[in-house]
């Protein structure tokens, strides 16, 4: 999907509330849907939420051949979202890739850490 920011925002919002610790977003490479809260525990940016995978932050780095656990996925990367996210247009007309935003709530089997 595409917003302008503003309309991308007021969504979150809607969906999530004003506090970004409980704003939600699924990695398009794992699955993975992790909150604001998860990337503060983690010592990532609050910003990071929204374009990269929690698994960037927690040290479990990119699958191995002997673990599909971990993930590193970014959305700024060669393959951005996978065509799995939205595109957010800044006010200067930027298209910006991100991570799609998770439903309001967050089942257990999206939640299991990857």
């Amino acid at each position: 999907m595409k917003y302008t920011q503003e309309e991308w925002l007021a969504e979150l919002k809607k969906r999530f509330g004003d506090d970004k610790t409980k704003w939600a977003f699924k990695c398009p490479a794992c699955g993975k849907v992790s909150t604001g809260q998860e990337f503060k525990d983690a010592g990532a940016e609050p910003n990071d939420i929204y374009q990269t995978c929690i698994g960037r932050h927690t040290g479990k780095g990119s699958p191995t051949k002997d673990s599909k656990d971990g993930c590193d996925w970014a959305a700024f990367g060669l393959f951005g979202t996978l065509g799995k996210g939205d595109i957010v247009v800044t006010g200067e007309g930027k298209e910006i890739e991100v991570f799609s935003m998770a439903d309001t709530k967050i089942n257990k089997e999206e939640a299991k850490c990857h």
